[in-house]
């Protein structure tokens, strides 16, 4: 798969092109259905298939309160690889881009520089100023240009359209088990482990401490059930997250402990996967309630995965 750049000014390869339209924030099973009615579509066209997203999400940039991000760039990159898709491309939205018509994003972008045979969306999608532009419009824009538009109804979960909007709210909820079901997939954190209070180790629960990513959703504090990625390993864990008010910090921090793993981890990049949140955070009147409630939460969250273990298609990989 190419990842293309508006910024690095990439020429597209000549050629027809289908192309799949969003924000593909979370890549949840309704992009999941849009992508494969792609690569579907393509094959029967015997063209490339591309991915035509945005390299920073539209709304913040057009609004002062950010919209919290579900997965970076790599990350949806390392996904869509997976996907077989020929092309990701990585539009640069800005406030001039935000002005373009519809019509002319159509006839400009799409077909002027894609040559666009296929476009395929989602029943949401909507494009051009102020999003004037809707699914339904590429119907009639395609006969104008000579390409077939697909429009891929809503996938539900639990009776609830999938969306990214959803999504962020689960995260910051901590319903961690119903984002999996509707993403295949684990909500996870990558980062840098860095040198914390060393608390854990004093009490005999060494953690990995990573920092929160700055603009990205982050899951509500409490203890979760994670599995941690380590040199392309997976190992089961638990993760604070929080201020750890037993000890007066107020600063939030992430602190991951890696079932039977003793080796140092400072300047390691590591990966959580968030499975299931087992409590809230809690204040402890004592060190030996905190030991004790942390080797509870140990037991809970290894039960967890031994009676989840035989599920399939879930394994704490991004696929």
């Amino acid at each position: 798969m190419e990842v293309l750049y508006r910024l690095s000014n990439t020429r597209i390869p000549e050629n027809s092109y289908g192309l799949g339209l969003g924000n593909f924030d979370g890549i949840h099973l309704g992009h999941a259905r849009i992508i494969d009615v792609l690569k579907e579509e393509c094959e029967k066209l015997g063209i490339p298939s591309v991915v035509y997203t945005f390299r920073r999400h539209p709304e913040n940039i057009l609004r002062k309160d950010k919209t919290p991000i579900i997965l970076s760039n790599e990350q949806k990159a390392s996904i869509l690889e997976k996907k077989n898709i020929d092309i990701l491309y990585f539009e640069e939205f800005t406030e001039e881009f935000s002005k373009i018509k519809p019509y002319d994003f159509v006839k400009n972008i799409l077909v002027g520089e894609f040559n666009a045979k296929l476009v395929v969306v989602g029943y949401d999608y909507t494009f051009g100023i102020k999003g004037m532009g809707k699914a339904n419009d590429l119907i009639e824009l395609g006969k104008k240009f000579n390409f077939k538009t697909v429009i891929v109804p809503p996938v539900e979960v639990d009776g609830i359209a999938v969306s990214s909007t959803f999504l962020r709210k689960l995260v910051s909820s901590g319903d961690m088990e119903r984002y999996t079901r509707m993403t295949n997939r684990q909500y996870s954190i990558p980062g840098e482990v860095t040198v914390g209070r060393k608390v854990g180790s004093k009490i005999g629960f060494p953690t990995a401490n990573i920092l929160p990513r700055e603009g990205y959703a982050l899951p509500c504090a409490g203890v979760y059930a994670t599995k941690t990625k380590l040199d392309g390993d997976l190992y089961e864990s638990i993760t604070n997250i929080g201020t750890n008010p037993t000890f007066g910090c107020k600063h939030t921090t992430i602190e991951t402990h890696i079932f039977d793993y003793e080796d140092k981890l400072y300047g390691k990049n590591i990966e959580v996967f968030f499975y299931k949140k087992l409590r809230d955070e809690m204040v402890f009147d004592s060190v030996d309630d905190l030991k004790k409630k942390i080797a509870a939460d140990i037991d809970d969250a290894k039960q967890y995965f031994k009676m989840t273990s035989r599920r399939n298609g879930v394994n704490g990989e991004n696929s």
